[in-house]
C-alpha cells in the first residue's frame, strides 16, 4: 500500500495527497530496453503497459488461483498460476513447488524465479521478459527431468472461466467455443481419472473476436495442449500446458504470450456507495476509484428520484482528489449535507450508481433480516430447514461423532489435529453420544469449529442484550429437529439461535468436562463434497461390527461419521466461557434451565483454567492467545455475576489489555460499569487514548477509512469484528472513538469498497453478490443474508472481486462469524444514529 500526507479533512476522513517521488535514474541501456519492449518493469517488479500487467510470482496462494505468472488484461485477471505442474489439471490439493526469491535484472528488463519440487528432485527457473507486444516465458531445468515425470510434468497457465464463456478458442485443427458448463470428457489413466485433452497444436488463440480479451500463446518448443480443468473439479479453470521433454535443461519450455492491448483503454470508474443507503444523520461520501492516468476529475452529481420527473439533480460539486491507493487513484464526492429522505443516485461522467435511500429508517428493514431470518437458519446443523415450498437441507449429521484417534492430523482439512491423547473416556473411533445437537455449518463446508461457534454465539447474545432484538419470523421445533423459515412461532428468533449455539458448545462439557476444538469430515473426499449436507453421511451411527453395507436400526457399517477433535485448549476454554456467560444472561426467562447450565459451566471451566497450567492445541478457529481470551472471559463473568474475584482478575490483566488493546480493549470498556474502579478506568482511558490516536493515522491510509490490509483473503469479516469492537469503544469513550468508524465499515460491506460497488451481503441492497460460495455454490446462486469475504488483494497492488464466480473462497465465501458480526453491526448503526445515550453516561 502506498501512503500519503494529510492535507484536509472530509467527512471525518483525512484527504491525502500522494507523496511526490522522483523517478529512479535509468541508464540509457534500461531506457532503450523499455522503449523497445513497450513494457515497463515497475518498482513493484511486475511488467506493465497500458491495459496490461504481468505479475511474476507475486502471489503466494496458487491453491486459490493466486500465484505464478498472472496476466491482468483491461482490468480483469484473465490468467493465473503459470508454473510447472506434475499433472495436466491439478486441483486444490495438487503438489506445489517451493518458490524462491524473485531476481530482477533491470538492465535486461527481465525477471526470474527459482523453484523446486524438493521430494521429486526437480529444480528449475521461470524467466519472464518482454519483447514488442509479447511476453516471453522460458523454463530452464537444473538437470533433465527424471524419467518418472516424463509425460506428466509440464508448464501450465490457467484461464479464468467467466472471462471467456461464449468466446472462441483455436488450437491446431480445433476451433471451439469456451463452454459455460464443465462437460469433460475424462479419461482413465490406470487407476487415475484425468481430464481429457481437448486440442493440441503450436499456437493457442483465445477470444480473437474480442479485443478486450484476445490472448495468443505460441509454443516455441513443442506443442501446446488445452484442457478444461472443470472436468475434474468444479472450481477448475481452463488451462493451456506444454509438456517438458526428456534430456533438456535450457529452454525446456519456451512460450510467446501476446495479450491484446487497446492503446486508448481506460478502466471505467467505480463509484463506491452503500447499495442500501444512508441515515440522514450519518456522513455520506462516494469513493470513486479511477484509472491512474486520470488527470481531470470534473464534477459529481447527486440526483434524487422523483416519481413524476425522474432523476432531478440536487447537488453538483467538484470531486476532491484523495490520491493513490494500491494501483488506482481515488476521489471523493461528499454529500453529507443532503438529509432529505428519498431515493438517490450518484453520477460521475457517463457512469451512474444503483439507486439508494436516504432515510431515518434505512437500516430497519431488509438489511439485517435476511441474515437472521434466512442465512443463519440455513446454516443450522442437525435440523431440517424448510422455506416456503423448498427444503434447504434435511436433518444432517445425526451420526455425530466419532472420537478422533490420538495423533490424527487432517492438515488437508482446515488443519484439524488431535493431540497425543483423546482427553475423554472414549476410545479412538468410538461413537460419542450427544454431539448431534446444535451448531451451525461454518460455510459451504460443514465443519463445526468450536472457536467459530463460540464467537458467533457470543455475538448473537450481545446483539440481543445490547439492542433488545425480539423479532419472530422463524419456527424452531427442537424436539422434531425442524426449522421453518418465515413462519413465526411466538419466540424471538435471536434467542432460538443463541440456544442452538450453546447446545453445541455444551456438548463437550457434558461428555468430557471441556470444550472440543471441532467436528469435521473424516476424509478429504467427504470434505470436498459440497451441497445438501444431509446426504453427506447416512445419518446412522458407525458400528464396526457390521458390514460396510449392513444396517441395523440406527447403526450401520458405513464409516462416514464425522470426527470430534477433543483436546483441551486454554484459549478455546476462555472463549467458550465468555460465550456461555453472555448467553446465560439473555437466556434467562427464555430457557432458565439452559441459562443456569451455561453459567455453571462457564464458572467451572474458569475455575479449572485458573488452577491449571495453560495448554495450547492449535486447531481451526481456536484462538491463538489465551491471555486475550481470558480478558473476554473475565469481563463477561464479571458483568454476569458482579463477583469481586472476576473484577480482581480483570485488574491484574491490565498489561494484557494494554498489549492487545485492539483486540480486547472493548471488552474491558464494557466491564467498567460492573468494575467501578476509578484508577482502572483512568488507566484504561489512557491506553485507549493512545490506541485511538494510532487508529486515526491507520485509517487515513485508505480512502475508505477502514483497516484494509488483506493478506490473501478479503478483509470483510475482520473489519466487521473491528466494527463490533468500535461500537463498544464509542459507547464508553465517544470523545476518542467516532461512530463513523462503525458506519464506514457498514458502508464498505454494503458496497463502498475497492474493485466494485457490489453489496457483499447477498440479496441486501440494490446490487449485491448473488453468486457466492455457500452450500449451493455449484448452482451459481446464493443464500440470502450471507456475507462474503469481499475484495482480495492480488499482490502487490490489484484489488479484485470476481463476479459472478462462486469458487474463489477468499473472495466469495460465506462464514458463520461474518453473519453474526454483520447483524450486530447493522443494529449498532441503527442505535447510534437513532439515540444519543451511551455507556459513558452510566460510567460517569
Amino acid at each position: 500500500m502506498k501512503t500519503a500526507i494529510a492535507t484536509l479533512a472530509v467527512f471525518g476522513l483525512l484527504i491525502l495527497q500522494p507523496p511526490s517521488a522522483p523517478s529512479p535514474a535509468e541508464t540509457a541501456q534500461e531506457t532503450a530496453a523499455k522503449s523497445k519492449a513497450g513494457w515497463v518493469l515497475n518498482d513493484e517488479e511486475y511488467f506493465e503497459k497500458p491495459g496490461l500487467s504481468v505479475l511474476v510470482f507475486h502471489d503466494t496462494y496458487p491453491e486459490g488461483k493466486q500465484g505464478g505468472i498472472e496476466i491482468i488484461q483491461h482490468g480483469e485477471r484473465v490468467a493465473a498460476v503459470g508454473d510447472v505442474r506434475l499433472e495436466p489439471a491439478p486441483g486444490q490439493w495438487g503438489k506445489l513447488p517451493i518458490v524462491g526469491k524473485r531476481l530482477v535484472d533491470r538492465a535486461a528488463n527481465r525477471a526470474e524465479v527459482p523453484l523446486r519440487f524438493e521430494k521429486e528432485g526437480i529444480a528449475y527457473r521461470v524467466r519472464v521478459e518482454p519483447d514488442g507486444d509479447a511476453i516471453y516465458v522460458t523454463v530452464d531445468l537444473d538437470r533433465p527431468l527424471p524419467a518418472e515425470f516424463l509425460g506428466r510434468a509440464g508448464f501450465n497457465l490457467e484461464l479464468f472461466p467467466t472471462a471467456y464463456f461464449g468466446k472462441t478458442y483455436h488450437l491446431g485443427r480445433t476451433d471451439g467455443v469456451f463452454p459455460r458448463q464443465g462437460n469433460g470428457p475424462c479419461v482413465k489413466d490406470g487407476p487415475v481419472v484425468r481430464a481429457a485433452l481437448l486440442a493440441e497444436g503450436p499456437v493457442f488463440s483465445a477470444a480473437p473476436e474480442d479485443p478486450l480479451r484476445r490472448l495468443t500463446i505460441e509454443s516455441l518448443a513443442g506443442d501446446l495442449r488445452f484442457f478444461d480443468g472443470r472436468s475434474m473439479e468444479t472450481n477448475g479453470w481452463f488451462l493451456v500446458r506444454s509438456l517438458i521433454p526428456a534430456d533438456v535443461t535450457t529452454g525446456a519450455v519456451r512460450w510467446k504470450i501476446t495479450p491484446n492491448s487497446l492503446p486508448g483503454w481506460r478502466r471505467p470508474p467505480v463509484i463506491g456507495i452503500s447499495q442500501v443507503g444512508y441515515h440522514p444523520r450519518q456522513d455520506k461520501c462516494a469513493v470513486i476509484e479511477l484509472d491512474p492516468r486520470t488527470t481531470s476529475l470534473g464534477e459529481g452529481t447527486l440526483l434524487k428520484v422523483d416519481p413524476d420527473k425522474g432523476l432531478v439533480p440536487v447537488l453538483e460539486r467538484p470531486l476532491v482528489r484523495w490520491g493513490r491507493f494500491l494501483r488506482y487513484d481515488y476521489a471523493l464526492f461528499d454529500f453529507s449535507g443532503v438529509r432529505e429522505p428519498g431515493a438517490y443516485v450518484v453520477r460521475f461522467g457517463d457512469f451512474q450508481t444503483s439507486p439508494f435511500l436516504i432515510s431515518p429508517e434505512v437500516y430497519r428493514r431488509d438489511v439485517w433480516q435476511p441474515t437472521l431470518e434466512t442465512f443463519l437458519p440455513v446454516q443450522m446443523c442437525h435440523v431440517r430447514v424448510i422455506d416456503r415450498g423448498r427444503i434447504w437441507h434435511g436433518a444432517c449429521h445425526m451420526d455425530d461423532a466419532l472420537q478422533a484417534p490420538p495423533g490424527l492430523d487432517l492438515a488437508f482439512i482446515e488443519g484439524y489435529k488431535q493431540g497425543p491423547e483423546t482427553e475423554t473416556s472414549y476410545a479412538a473411533d468410538e461413537h460419542m453420544p450427544g454431539l448431534d445437537r446444535g451448531g451451525w455449518h461454518d460455510a459451504a463446508d460443514h465443519d463445526l469449529a468450536a472457536g467459530a461457534q463460540a464467537w458467533a454465539t457470543m455475538l448473537l447474545a450481545l446483539s440481543r442484550e445490547t439492542f433488545g432484538l425480539d423479532t419472530d419470523q422463524t419456527t424452531v421445533d427442537t424436539a422434531r429437529r425442524n426449522v421453518v423459515l418465515h413462519v413465526p412461532d411466538g419466540k424471538p428468533d435471536i434467542l432460538q439461535q443463541v440456544a442452538h449455539g450453546v447446545e453445541n458448545l455444551l456438548t463437550g462439557y457434558r461428555l468430557a468436562g471441556h470444550s472440543y476444538t471441532g467436528i469435521t469430515d473424516p476424509s478429504l473426499e467427504q470434505y470436498g463434497t459440497l451441497g445438501e449436507p444431509a446426504s453427506l453421511t447416512d445419518n446412522r451411527i458407525f458400528d464396526p461390527s457390521l458390514g460396510v453395507d449392513e444396517v441395523k436400526g440406527d447403526r450401520s457399517g458405513r464409516r462416514d461419521d464425522r470426527y470430534a477433535f477433543t483436546g483441551r485448549d486454554t484459549g478455546m476454554e476462555y472463549s467458550a466461557v465468555a460465550a456461555l456467560a453472555a448467553s446465560s444472561r439473555v437466556l434467562r426467562g427464555f430457557d432458565d434451565a439452559l441459562a443456569r447450565e451455561c453459567l455453571a459451566t462457564a464458572v467451572k471451566a474458569w475455575e479449572f483454567e485458573q488452577s491449571h497450567p495453560p495448554v495450547r492445541q492449535p486447531n481451526p478457529y481456536v484462538p491463538e492467545r489465551a491471555d486475550s481470551q481470558e480478558v473476554l472471559a473475565a469481563a463477561e463473568l464479571l458483568i454476569t455475576t458482579r463477583e469481586e474475584r472476576f473484577a480482581e482478575r480483570l485488574k491484574t490483566l491490565l498489561p494484557v489489555i494494554e498489549a492487545q488493546v485492539e483486540e480486547v480493549g472493548w471488552a474491558a470498556a464494557r466491564a467498567l460499569p460492573a468494575l467501578r474502579d476509578e484508577e482502572f478506568s483512568k488507566r484504561l482511558g489512557g491506553i485507549l487514548a493512545g490506541y485511538a490516536a494510532k487508529l486515526k493515522t491507520d485509517l487515513a491510509k485508505t480512502p475508505y477509512g477502514v483497516p484494509f490490509e488483506p493478506h490473501i483473503w478479503g478483509v470483510t469479516w475482520d473489519i466487521q469484528e473491528y466494527a463490533v469492537r468500535q461500537y463498544f469503544l464509542n459507547q464508553a469513550f465517544p470523545q476518542e472513538f467516532d461512530r463513523e468508524n462503525v458506519l464506514r465499515v457498514l458502508n464498505y460491506v454494503l458496497g463502498c469498497h475497492p474493485a466494485s460497488s457490489t453489496s457483499l451481503v447477498s440479496a441486501v441492497g440494490a446490487h449485491s453478490l448473488t453468486v457466492a460460495y455457500g452450500i449451493n455454490l455449484n448452482d451459481w446462486t446464493h443464500i440470502p443474508g450471507g456475507g462474503v469475504s469481499g475484495p482480495s488483494l492480488i499482490r502487490p497492488d490489484f484489488p479484485e472481486l470476481k463476479e459472478p464466480f462462486p469458487y474463489l473462497w477468499q473472495q466469495a465465501e460465506y462464514v458463520l462469524t461474518g453473519a453474526a458480526t454483520y447483524v450486530f453491526m447493522v443494529l449498532a448503526a441503527e442505535r447510534m444514529l437513532g439515540e444519543n445515550d451511551t455507556l459513558a453516561s452510566i460510567i460517569r
